[in-house]
């Protein structure tokens, strides 16, 4: 499995919606804080449950795969908000290799 690629393309994709939507995160989780982050997060768990328990029900255009790959993003976004708002110890972020983030 080539994991950097795959995450190269998300990454590439998550670039160009910001690029198209703003920073509609940011903005949302500079108001609300890591209660909007979870919010984002549960959304998308609770629509990959539903596609997995029930597969008969129409996607509605939003794939099991496209659901999976939001949720990469949003947890993605949300670490990055993290360190923004420098609520991650610097302990942590050595341990993940972000220290000099």
């Amino acid at each position: 499995m080539n994991f950097k690629k795959i995450d190269t393309a998300l990454t590439d994709l998550m670039e160009r919606k910001n690029a198209a939507y703003g920073n509609a995160y940011a903005d949302s989780f500079n108001e609300l804080g890591l209660i909007y982050a979870f919010v984002e997060v549960n959304n998308k768990l609770q629509r990959i449950k539903a596609l997995t328990m029930n597969p008969d029900i129409p996607d509605d255009g939003e794939s099991i795969f496209d659901s999976y790959v939001d949720l990469r993003n949003y947890a993605e976004l949300a670490i990055s908000q993290m360190i923004e708002y420098e609520t991650v110890s610097k302990e942590t972020l050595e341990k993940y290799g972000l220290s000099d983030i």
